[in-house]
């Protein structure tokens, strides 16, 4: 019993000192005045907030897990992910001069005062009317955080619907956090934000992006009465199986190496350091929800419309298809949608005559400039002030290995956007990852059209 205690006593210790180590670091690394904007302006600290991780780790705390039970409100749900994020993030109350009309609806309702912080931005929240029966729940994807729907759900506010935000265990703190998160803590969140809306709301629509969306298909295939009040599934290149063909190597991997990738993690909204464990964990979900969608005999009477790139890096957009294809054939009675950014010819046999079939076209001379839709782009709006066609961030991990190429990326004024494909990697010296939808509007008029009674 002395032994045990002792060792908890020298592992505390042990903890403090390395979160001491850590903000000394932090303070030595950054300006007084730094802000998120500042930050991703600074090319001459990347280099050495990559090596240095001042954003990597986050702040040991005993705050203690939320336990994710329906007698808890979705409020009670909020305040918890709010002290979480003040507890261990370490930029939680930075400056972030980012205004987005969600963030303005979410001041006034809470009668925020002041600049505006990091934890005001990444927070999960609720964005509701009086007396509102009809809501939408948003579930963001691995490495992301709810900022990454402030767009659209402020757009399905203006439509009427009261918005619920999600964060998944292991983020909106700092990458480290999901060095040991597993898969069924994420499950189990969704879950419960699945479960706690449907009893809240008579009509429910649930939305998904990557992980989100896989989470959102294993809860109704597990949890059919849930699917009740639910009046339709939107997907944004849901979390199917992965586009390497490596991906499975991630769960040995994991066994002997924390990270799969170290970045400057400038990005406030999602982790740009990547744990090997994270990798391992989404594949693990994956591969468990490809087994329980063939052995369902049913899958549930909800009409699904999923948006999908044909040139997505991440995910497998040809399994996300099959799903789609699958969900058809199995409610042939309802109306279906995929909005696609691709060439019909890549379509599985017989799914464009299926499914309502939407293919945008380029109607802008910035359009016509990007090579393909990524994985990172399909729920940004153009106009987002971070992630936007002239947003403060730039994606540009995929030159880690190359760091002159990491920084003009980060700094040059002509660079190419789109889809970090092999082909464009090696025809354009500088290359951006596209973070924001060009045909997002055109997306917009679809989802509505969808929503209609």
């Amino acid at each position: 019993m002395q032994t045990t205690r002792l060792s908890r006593l020298i592992l505390a210790g042990i903890t403090w000192l390395f979160g001491l180590v850590c903000f000394s670091s932090l303070a030595q690394l950054s300006p007084a005045n730094e802000d998120c904007v500042s930050i991703n302006q600074q090319a001459g600290l990347m280099v050495d907030y990559i090596e240095q991780a001042p954003y990597r780790q986050a702040i040991p705390s005993k705050l203690a897990s939320f336990a994710y039970s329906n007698e808890q409100s979705y409020q009670d749900y909020l305040d918890y992910a709010q002290k979480l994020i003040a507890q261990r993030n370490p930029r939680a109350m930075m400056a972030c001069p980012i205004s987005t009309p969600s963030y303005q609806r979410l001041a006034q309702q809470q009668k925020w005062l002041g600049p505006v912080k990091v934890i005001q931005l990444l927070a999960p929240f609720e964005l509701h009317h009086p007396n509102n029966d009809k809501a939408v729940l948003l579930i963001h994807g691995l490495t992301d955080s709810p900022f990454h729907f402030h767009d659209l759900a402020w757009f399905f506010y203006q439509q009427g619907y009261d918005v619920r935000t999600l964060l998944l265990p292991g983020h909106g703190t700092a990458p480290s956090d999901l060095v040991n998160t597993d898969y069924r803590q994420w499950q189990q969140a969704a879950d419960y934000a699945i479960s706690r809306s449907s009893e809240d709301y008579s009509e429910l629509y649930l939305g998904g992006f990557s992980t989100g969306g896989a989470l959102i298909l294993r809860h109704l295939l597990k949890h059919p009465k849930n699917s009740e009040q639910v009046k339709g599934l939107l997907l944004w290149s849901p979390a199917s199986k992965a586009a390497s063909n490596w991906a499975w190597l991630a769960k040995p991997a994991s066994w002997f190496r924390t990270w799969l990738s170290k970045d400057a993690d400038i990005d406030f909204a999602k982790y740009e350091s990547f744990a090997t464990n994270a990798g391992a964990q989404v594949y693990s979900l994956m591969k468990l929800l490809g087994k329980e969608l063939k052995q369902a005999e049913q899958l549930p009477a909800i009409p699904l419309l999923m948006v999908a790139s044909q040139y997505d890096q991440t995910i497998n957009t040809q399994a996300s298809l099959a799903i789609l294809q699958r969900w058809q054939q199995a409610n042939p009675q309802l109306q279906h949608q995929l909005i696609y950014y691709g060439d019909q010819q890549s379509l599985p046999a017989g799914l464009s005559e299926q499914v309502q079939l939407n293919i945008p076209r380029c109607a802008t001379a910035s359009c016509e400039q990007i090579q393909q839709v990524a994985h990172t782009a399909t729920i940004n709006a153009p106009s987002n002030p971070y992630y936007g066609e002239n947003g403060v961030y730039r994606n540009c991990s995929h030159y880690l290995k190359d760091i002159p190429s990491y920084l003009r990326c980060k700094q040059n004024n002509e660079v190419v956007k789109g889809e970090t494909r092999k082909q464009n990697l090696q025809r354009y010296a500088t290359f951006q990852r596209l973070t924001y939808n060009p045909y997002y509007q055109q997306m917009l008029q679809q989802i509505n059209a969808f929503m209609q009674p």
